[in-house]
This record gives structure tokens, C-alpha cells and sequence, in this order.
């Protein structure tokens, strides 16, 4: 008789080509987190122009990876569309508020701002409906550019620049809510450490469930998910991420509102009667999924195309769509969800 007994779930076997890739996304996770927080942490122009320079590599794979040699024009409109809906509104409202200091006769108090008008992700109903004719125009004028072109560059650039101005959102909204006031100098920990909470917060709930969805699938993972869509992802995967990741992102709101930092008045338990404490675990928990839903659909996308990743900027990770398609959907939908809690559930104030 056996004296073998097997406890608890067994661990996977790695072989080399899956160490290989493992070593290979933490090595490049590293360098983003060395190059991306001390960005986020002093915020301002250094967190806009690191979102930015992301947000063009990713607006360049949306073009790349579908594998077609597009016209110039089809470039440049993309290009042009893709940064209307990341900022056009910030352009707007600083040039408003200079032709309204310059009829009041003090033009000289206009400086550009950025915190300041992030008090809501803006979307231009104009310029996507205009996007929209426009690429219908060019399926019409070229036969290469077909009805599934007009869809997938009409849905990619909202949310590729929704998804990045929502990044933007996130870590300057604290500013609108905190320190209203035009010309106020808030202090230096919220300037640099406070107002970052949410944005980290969003972070956390997203790559954490990545992370451990994808370390549990890896050793744990037994019974594929969606094989057609994504045939490495697992129901144990799944769920370790959704557990573990949104526990962590719910710890460590917890941690920070327990000690005098909560991610936004109102987004708090602790030191308050009015709390909306539960908008804190609808976050935690529903985060994760939402960046499951996201992960899912670019990976549906890019089996359509036929493509393993839209890019190959970041090794083993792929390219930039490939790391962020998450965090877009996650950074979309916090941003909707801070706005409605701050208006009382009124969806349409």
C-alpha cells in the first residue's frame, strides 16, 4: 500500500520556456516601477509626460499590430483623434480661462494649469462622432480599409485615450476635492504622497490581480477559462487573482485611511459619520474583475487579429496595450464610480 498522500492543490511543474518568461516580466516589472513611481509620486508635468509617452507607444500599436500598411492619412487622423480625446478638453479650459481673465482685464493671473481641471473625465461626443464619419469616409474611398477597420480604430481610440486621460484623472482629481481653491499651495505630503493614494490604490487592485492571477495559474492552474479567448488563464487563476488582489488593494486603503490618509474625503471608514465606506470595498473587489473584463477583451481582440501581442516593447510583457488593457478598463470605470460617489449616486447630475 501507498504511503504517498497528496495535501491540498498540487504545484505545477516550470519548465524552461515558462521561467524564462517569469524571469523576464519581473525584470521588466522592475524597471517600470523604477521608472514609473517616483514619476507618480512627484506628479505634475512628470507623472503627464510619463502617461504620455506611454500613451503615444500605445496609440502607435493600435495602427502596428494589426499587421496592414495604412495610409498616411489613416495614421495621422488616429494620431489626431486618439489625442482630442486625451486632451482636448485641458486645452479648452485653459484657453477659456485666459479669455476670461483677459475681458476681466487681468490676463497677467493666467497660468496653465493641470490639476485643476481634472475635476471629471471628458469625453468630446463631437469628436467621436466625427471620428466615426471619418473612418466610415475612408472604408468608402479604400477598399483596404474595411467594415471591421471602421469599428476597431472607432472603439480602440476611446478607450486607449479615455482609458490614459482616466490615468491622468486619478492622480490629479485629489487636487479638485482637497484644495479648490485657484492658487492654493497644498502641503508638501499631500502634494507628493497623499494625493498619489488613489491612483495607487487603482494600481493595486489591477496589477495585483494580475500578478497573483498570474502566479496562481502557473502554479496552481488546472481548468482553462476561456481557451478561446486567452488559453493560458485558468478558473484558479481567476479567482486567486480576484481574492488576493482585491484583499490587498482593500488592505492597504485601509491602512491609509486608518492612518489620516484617506484616498478622498467621503472614500473613507475611519474618523468620520458621513463614511461611504462601502464605496471603498465596491472598489477593492470590483476593480479586479473589471480588469479581468478588460484583459479579456483586448485578448479577444488580438485573437481576432490573429497576433500573440499588440507589441514588443516590453519583452515577455509585450508591448504597451498588452500591460495596460486592464488598467485602462479599471482606470475608466474608478474614475465614473469617484464622480457618481461624490454626487450622491446621481448619475446624470
Amino acid at each position: 500500500m501507498s504511503n504517498e498522500h497528496t495535501h491540498g492543490p498540487a504545484i505545477n511543474t516550470l519548465d524552461e520556456k515558462k521561467k524564462k518568461s517569469m524571469t523576464n516580466r519581473i525584470v521588466v516589472g522592475v524597471i517600470l516601477a523604477v521608472t514609473c513611481i517616483p514619476a507618480l509620486v512627484v506628479g505634475s508635468w512628470f507623472w503627464f509626460a510619463v502617461v504620455s509617452v506611454f500613451f503615444l507607444f500605445a496609440v502607435y500599436e493600435i495602427l502596428s499590430c494589426r499587421g496592414k500598411k495604412y495610409h498616411w492619412f489613416i495614421w495621422g487622423f488616429t494620431f489626431l483623434i486618439t489625442i482630442v480625446y486625451m486632451y482636448w478638453f485641458l486645452v479648452k479650459n485653459n484657453i477659456s480661462e485666459y479669455l476670461f481673465l483677459k475681458d476681466a482685464g487681468i490676463p497677467e493671473q493666467w497660468s496653465w494649469e493641470l490639476e485643476r481641471w481634472y475635476a471629471e473625465p471628458a469625453l468630446s461626443i463631437y469628436a467621436a462622432i466625427s471620428a466615426l464619419g471619418v473612418y466610415f469616409v475612408i472604408s468608402l474611398v479604400d477598399k483596404d480599409f474595411d467594415f471591421f477597420d471602421v469599428l476597431y480604430f472607432f472603439a480602440m481610440t476611446i478607450l486607449v485615450g479615455l482609458g490614459f486621460q482616466c490615468m491622468l484623472f486619478l492622480r490629479y482629481h485629489p487636487f479638485n476635492v482637497s484644495y479648490g481653491v485657484p492658487g492654493a499651495n497644498p502641503p508638501d505630503l499631500f502634494k507628493y504622497w497623499h494625493s498619489a493614494i488613489l491612483f495607487i490604490f487603482v494600481v493595486i487592485a489591477t496589477f495585483g490581480n494580475d500578478t497573483m492571477a498570474y502566479f496562481t495559474g502557473v502554479f496552481f492552474g488546472k481548468h482553462k477559462m476561456t481557451p478561446r479567448v486567452s488559453p493560458n488563464k485558468t478558473w484558479e487563476g481567476f479567482f486567486g487573482g480576484w481574492i488576493l488582489g482585491g484583499g490587498l488593494a482593500l488592505a492597504f486603503a485601509l491602512l491609509c485611511d486608518n492612518f489620516g490618509f484617506p484616498m478622498l474625503p467621503g472614500l473613507q471608514v475611519f474618523g468620520t459619520a458621513e463614511s461611504k465606506w462601502y464605496g471603498i470595498v465596491i472598489l477593492s473587489f470590483g476593480l479586479p474583475l473589471i480588469g479581468m473584463v478588460g484583459d479579456l477583451t483586448f485578448s479577444l481582440i488580438k485573437r481576432y487579429l490573429g497576433v500573440k501581442d499588440y507589441g514588443k516593447l516590453l519583452g515577455a510583457h509585450g508591448g504597451v496595450l498588452d500591460r495596460v488593457d486592464s488598467l485602462i478598463f479599471c482606470s475608466i470605470l474608478c474614475s465614473i464610480l469617484v464622480v457618481v460617489l461624490e454626487k450622491g449616486w446621481r448619475f446624470f447630475a
